[in-house]
């Protein structure tokens, strides 16, 4: 095994990794949803609360961590993916990103799309060498491996979720079914993925080193290729966190099923298309029952008549210094009972140089949170609260 040359391989796919488009469209594309959600929080409070690159810089470790395991994950077992279907991928990607919403960039139906067409894809001739190449490419693709590189992914989008997924999620206001104004929150990403991929040519390795996944070729080369993983949930009857985790467990146990599914379809072909019906309908079943969930559910982020019920922080504010969170409800300050926004801000007028809060915790449990305040920050301190009335107005303190 020569190491130079291994060297060599791993510079060289890096370097492609760099130079392939979907890398700058996925930037892109992380920067429009940034972008779009600053102006609708600008739109419904007067302020954004947190930057527009923010969506794409906090989920670049993530990502970088999750590449990193699922390629030695993909190299170890010796899944074998040609040009052609890298192609096909990014094909999907770029139909997928025109809906401009995060969620449809989940594995679940990248990954279903792309089995489906290499399964379905009719042989023809182009007359173009290279797209007649690709062409070739994907009728000759491992379809049991194919089916178990796009179940790695999909357990890959269940962990994200679960360890990052509830973070910096971002306040909305909606109208009620009965025409009233109530807050939620939205958590918003993608996560690009750095992944190592098995090309069958190339001077990296012979063939025999990989005995679960042989493929016709006498030695495999290497390939970074960008793929994203995306995410989007509004939650508004609990705690961002809890709902998000309890999202990311469920996407882990469809990720484990058909994980399940592509083994018995390495010895089974019969079994790739229901790994492709079982990605999208899994996914999709999932995200129609949590959204019939929050619906039934009472909204948490409504007018109360015992306070105000916090439904955002701005970073770097005095509120977040004061360690105040999302669902909290605010009942006192200075001293003064709460119910609306103007009386907040009433009650922040009295002492233009501290800030005491009374406020209920998550746990129904009475705690103080006070800070000092500096010039300009007496009117403001950093909380978002739903509007007074049905107008996006008089709804950050």
């Amino acid at each position: 095994m020569d190491f130079n040359v291994i060297g060599m391989e791993l510079l060289k796919a890096i370097g492609l990794f760099f130079i392939h488009p979907l890398f700058y469209i996925l930037l892109m594309f992380s920067l429009f949803l940034g972008y779009k959600r600053v102006q609708r929080e600008r739109a419904m409070f007067h302020t954004r609360v947190y930057d527009v690159v923010d969506d794409l810089i906090y989920p670049v470790l993530p990502g970088l961590l999750a590449g990193f395991v699922l390629s030695i994950l993909i190299v170890a077992i010796g899944v074998v993916i040609p040009i052609g279907i890298i192609v096909l991928f990014a094909l999907v990607y770029g139909v997928i990103l025109l809906t401009g919403q995060a969620r449809w960039l989940s594995p679940a139906y990248i990954g279903g799309i792309t089995l489906l067409v290499a399964m379905l894809l009719p042989k023809f001739e182009t007359g173009t060498v290279i797209i007649d190449q690709w062409i070739a490419e994907v009728h000759s693709v491992h379809l049991g491996g194919l089916a178990l590189l796009v179940s790695l992914f999909l357990i890959t989008e269940g962990a994200l979720i679960l360890k990052t997924g509830y973070k910096q999620s971002s306040p909305k206001l909606l109208k009620s079914k009965r025409g009233k104004i109530i807050g939620a929150q939205e958590a918003q990403r993608v996560w690009i993925l750095p992944v190592f991929l098995l090309l069958p040519m190339g001077p990296l390795f012979p063939i025999e080193f990989w005995p679960l996944l042989n493929a016709d070729v006498p030695q495999l080369g290497l390939i970074a290729v960008p793929f994203a993983v995306g995410f989007q949930q509004v939650i508004r009857s609990t705690i961002p966190v809890h709902a998000i985790i309890n999202n990311g467990k469920r996407v882990l146990l469809i990720g484990i099923f058909v994980l399940a599914l592509s083994v018995l379809s390495l010895y089974f072909p019969i079994f790739v298309p229901i790994v492709a019906i079982a990605l999208i309908f899994g996914r999709e079943t999932l995200t129609f029952l949590l959204r019939l969930k929050e619906e039934k559910e009472t909204n948490m982020y409504t007018q109360r008549e015992n306070g105000l019920v916090i439904l955002g922080v701005i970073p770097k504010s005095p509120a977040e210094k004061m360690a105040v969170k999302v669902g909290e409800v605010v009942t006192k300050v200075n001293g003064v009972r709460v119910r609306n926004a103007q009386q907040f801000y009433e009650g922040l007028q009295l002492n233009s140089a501290f800030c005491k809060l009374e406020i209920i915790d998550e746990n129904g449990e009475l705690r103080f949170a006070h800070t000092s305040l500096y010039t300009g920050e007496h009117h403001q301190i950093g909380i978002l609260f739903v509007a007074d009335e049905p107008k996006y107005e008089n709804n950050v303190m």
